[in-house]
């Protein structure tokens, strides 16, 4: 198959490439001519794209798709998903695949409020409300967490340990005001079928951070979490792969955190655990049978290190703008 990956320069892109590089024709593509991605294929594969929120950039995919008669899309931008996903009959119409959730299960995961709201009675959640005076009038126990009802990852997160510190958060609706859970946090990479079962959940604990990277990891079974992963995907209609993210609360619970409706970055452990979730997805795009079961999985632990590419600097200036 010829596929098209999105977001060369993250980790994300570059954990499929290592899955699937060998067996397939990949396409690296990132607005960036500096993302190492690019080059990790040979130079007619290399794509230099807009902005994830730039109006050009569907056009410029599409073109490019039908130009380099590519079989699949697939984004690992978070900003590009919900673009691509409401355009996904414009690429499929020629024959171009997007293994993406489709849009209300995005818009789902992007409003966290939604996501806690659709998933209430299936799986544990924190105690949330919409940060409003009001709300924060009433907030007498702390520590709390905040965090943006809009948007993905970290950003904007900050553990309140004080009125005085709430004091300094909008009272607008725009953020979450929840519970804060003191215990570990564990990701859930899950694959889930086209027609929506769940055949793939393995949790990861994230044992070490450097700069917002994973840089020890294992994967343990937890089948409290495994749980919850598969009826969090179910509920809000994930595709493909996706992250979910669960923590402890003081009760010992594991509640929900967020789900990121794309490929993690941490991807290669999991397939050295047993689910290459990858190369679940590029065999059902082709076709080919996929388990019906969940798969089972090994606990294993990874280190992670820098390695070096090397090329000739004409490579780079090729991609660049002209000056």
């Amino acid at each position: 198959m010829r596929i098209l990956i999105t977001g060369a320069g993250g980790a994300a892109a570059i954990s499929v490439w290592k899955s699937l590089g060998s067996e397939h024709e990949l396409h690296m593509a990132d607005m960036d001519p500096l993302a190492s991605g690019l080059y990790l294929v040979p130079p007619d594969r290399r794509l230099i794209i807009p902005r994830g929120d730039d109006p050009r950039l569907i056009d410029v995919l599409h073109r490019e798709c039908q130009t380099r008669h590519i079989d699949a899309l697939l984004p690992t931008v978070d900003a590009e998903l919900a673009p691509l996903a409401a355009v996904r009959e414009r690429f499929e119409s020629i024959g171009i695949q997007l293994p993406i959730s489709p849009v209300e299960c995005l818009r789902i995961c992007r409003d966290k409020q939604l996501l806690l709201d659709k998933v209430r009675g299936i799986v544990p959640i924190p105690d949330n409300q919409p940060l409003t005076q009001a709300v924060a009038e009433r907030a007498h126990s702390f520590p709390l967490l905040v965090k943006p009802r809009s948007g993905a990852g970290s950003r904007g997160v900050a553990k309140i340990e004080s009125r005085e510190d709430l004091d300094t958060i909008p009272k607008d609706g725009s953020f979450l005001l929840q519970e804060f859970l003191p215990g570990e946090e564990y990701s859930v990479d899950v694959y889930v079928r086209r027609d929506g079962r769940v055949i793939g959940a393995v949790p990861r604990e994230r044992m070490k951070v450097d700069s917002g990277i994973a840089i020890a990891s294992r994967t343990i079974d937890l089948p409290e979490v495994v749980a919850s992963a598969v009826k969090t995907a179910e509920t809000i209609g994930i595709r493909g792969t996706a992250n979910i993210q669960f923590k402890r609360a003081a009760d010992g619970v594991f509640k929900l955190l967020e789900v990121n409706p794309r490929y993690p970055g941490t991807l290669p452990l999991t397939g050295a655990a047993g689910v290459d979730m990858p190369k679940l997805m590029a065999d059902e795009l082709a076709g080919k049978p996929v388990p019906d079961q969940l798969i089972p999985f090994k606990e294993l632990m990874v280190v992670r290190y820098w390695t070096e590419h090397y090329f000739d600097p004409a490579e780079w200036e090729a991609l660049c703008p002209p000056r």
